[in-house]
């Protein structure tokens, strides 16, 4: 390559402004405390990957056409930089405390707070207007009310059916299986772009939506939500969160940025998986409550509590675990 070509190639405008990026990025993450990747998006995360590969690469090159030491001698510093920073990076990743992966849940669902957004609009919100068009026309309760609750009439105020003690085991078995697999196959569906995913949400949504309005519409608002209080608010929120797990990897498969599309469905899947993984603990923890809890002889009121309390605990977990992990490994 001519002399002039290699200056050029080197010294361009569009080279001198991507090496500007790449040095103001590892500037600013330098300068962070804790000095790793952590707390960087999926999406930032793999630009600046992929911005540390085209500088060992323009090192290489310039080295390999015989570049003016000045730039060899920049791309060399930034190359290191930015070594040092994903080793780090690499070395922190893998912490040693118990609680790693369950920090890490939380901060999944903090990064894709858009994908848990998108989730909750499809299946509450196709709740929502099944509920009022149910209620405002009761005649669609009869297409889209499954036939053990069309004609349903609680014996008591506060639950809707008594599950004998002995029966429950099996009973919060059943349920918990039966959210897993839902979960599952709304996780699993992401694989179909999206389409899969949304369709589950919106089908439970409306299957929700559809009860709602028809327990409303007989007069039984009260023994429904008695029942669902204790255990729906950690459930339903699995369920969204099983479905924003499902987008993730949907958006892998529009939106791959510089990497192929198998290379994207490989670094999103390991948020999804830890959601995933989560969603099904959570999961657990609420099909205990709802075979034990839920149809138990407790009142109106104790049944709100619990469902304030899981709320708030679930609430606090997901703003504040994880945020002080490496701070407290730094400090020893």
């Amino acid at each position: 390559m001519p002399p002039n070509e290699t200056i050029e190639t080197f010294e361009g405008a569009d080279k001198q402004a991507h090496w500007r990026r790449f040095e103001e990025a590892t500037s600013r993450l330098r300068k962070r405390r804790n000095k790793t990747l952590r707390d960087l998006s999926e999406t930032e995360l793999i630009a600046f990957f992929d911005q540390y590969q085209s500088i060992t690469a323009d090192l290489a090159r310039a080295r390999s056409l015989g570049a003016p030491d000045s730039v060899v001698d920049r791309l060399n510093r930034m190359a290191v930089t930015g070594h040092v920073i994903l080793y780090g990076y690499s070395k922190k990743s893998n912490p040693t405390n118990k609680g790693a992966w369950w920090h890490a849940f939380a901060r999944v669902v903090r990064q894709h707070l858009w994908a848990l957004g998108l989730s909750c609009i499809l299946f509450f919100g196709t709740a929502v207007v099944t509920y009022f068009s149910v209620l405002n026309n009761p005649q669609l309760g009869f297409d889209l009310v499954p036939d053990e609750f069309l004609h349903f009439n609680p014996a008591k105020e506060d639950n809707m059916h008594d599950i004998p003690s002995l029966s429950r085991p099996i009973a919060a078995s059943s349920i918990m299986s039966n959210n897993i697999q839902v979960s599952l196959l709304a996780f699993g569906m992401g694989l179909t772009a999206g389409i899969g995913t949304a369709t589950i949400l919106i089908f439970n949504g409306m299957h929700l939506g559809a009860i709602a309005g028809w327990f409303a519409v007989q007069g039984n608002s009260r023994s429904l939500w008695g029942w669902i209080m204790p255990h729906g608010g950690v459930e339903l929120l699995a369920i969204s969160l099983a479905g924003a797990a499902g987008f993730l990897l949907a958006r892998a498969i529009y939106c791959p940025g510089q990497v192929r599309r198998r290379t994207a469905l490989k670094q999103i899947g390991r948020s999804a998986l830890v959601m995933e993984v989560g969603v099904m603990v959570m999961l657990v923890f609420a099909g205990l409550i709802e075979g034990f809890v839920s149809p138990s002889a407790i009142g109106y009121p104790a049944r709100m509590a619990v469902l304030a309390i899981t709320l708030t605990i679930w609430t606090g977990y997901f703003v504040m675990a994880g945020r002080n992990e490496f701070k407290t490994v730094n400090s020893e």
